[in-house]
């Protein structure tokens, strides 16, 4: 990754391992997409999905969604 050509230094923080995006992507926030109720049901799931994205990137502020 580093190695791309787009790359910029300074944004070490926000490559993460595939096994973290995998279990990001596995919140119901992600994977309850295709059930009939995501949309009515779809507040429910960020609390899982924020405790996952903060202790997959360590709590970093470059994947922080408020900053």
């Amino acid at each position: 990754m580093k190695n791309w050509t787009e790359f910029q230094k300074g944004t070490e923080e926000g490559i993460l391992s595939l096994s973290d995006v995998l279990a990001i992507m596995s919140t119901p926030r992600h994977s309850a997409k295709l059930e009939g109720n995501y949309i009515s049901s779809a507040p429910s799931y960020a609390l899982a999905f924020f405790q996952t994205l903060k202790e997959v990137t360590g709590d970093s502020p470059f994947w922080n969604p408020k900053a």
